[in-house]
């Protein structure tokens, strides 16, 4: 696909559903110069604001201002700069990433967040032409290019459906087999459902036909868990 007939308009009917459209931000921004997005809605967990993904397209010389419940970003001459997120936010890293592969000069994000999802993005945006260097890791050198092009990318399967279908299994005594699910992606939760007691194997990893299988018997244990970033 080409992106000939996109506009820095994001419409409020779409933006104001699903949070994830806060990420035309930064690459609509870089691509012209400007943008106009409705504030984000559509997350069951609550009020969550975007000021991190704000505070970074200012710190690479944007804008912004509030009007009729809407974004504004205007950023003309935009450059590199050294940004640390004041929380390693997933949305704010992507927004910032798909900005400044097309901003003059070298950004550095310190505090990126490192989500599998972060890497999968870097390395399409490699494929068309980026300079992304660290994705992955808490820094995420970027070397701003006047042009990208298109790229062939498969997406890396969903660790949340994984981790939910394997969780699934284990709450009803059942079994499950998971074919092309990353174990390296949900080790945490394979961690702790095996304390509990549930049998899981994992069969060609790090391979296509990657294969996760999980059998659970009764009674299973309980277990503590603490929750944190990736």
């Amino acid at each position: 696909m080409h992106g000939k007939k996109t506009e820095p308009v994001a419409p409020y009917d779409l933006v104001s559903r699903m949070r994830a459209s806060a990420l035309v931000l930064g690459p609509l921004l870089a691509r012209y110069g400007e943008v106009a997005a409705s504030l984000p809605g559509g997350c069951a967990i609550g009020n969550r604001p975007i000021d991190i993904h704000l505070s970074g397209l200012k710190a690479l010389g944007a804008r912004s201002r509030f009007s009729q419940g809407m974004v504004r970003l205007e950023g003309k001459k935009l450059s590199g700069r050294t940004i640390r997120l004041k929380f390693p936010s997933v949305g704010a890293t992507e927004n910032l990433l798909m900005a400044a592969v097309l901003i003059p000069g070298r950004t550095v994000i310190r505090n990126a967040a490192r989500e599998p999802e972060i890497e999968d993005l870097a390395d399409l945006l490699n494929k068309m032409g980026a300079s992304v260097q660290g994705a992955g890791g808490k820094t995420i050198t970027i070397t701003g290019k006047t042009s990208l092009h298109g790229a062939v990318h498969k997406v890396i399967p969903d660790r949340i459906e994984a981790a939910t279908y394997l969780i699934a299994a284990a709450a009803t005594h059942g079994a499950v087999e998971l074919r092309g699910a990353r174990a390296t992606h949900i080790e945490s939760v394979i961690r702790a459902l095996s304390r509990a007691g549930v049998k899981i194997k994992v069969r060609n990893a790090g391979r296509e036909d990657e294969r996760i299988s999980c059998s659970a018997a009764r009674p299973l244990k309980p277990v503590g868990v603490v929750t944190q970033v990736y």
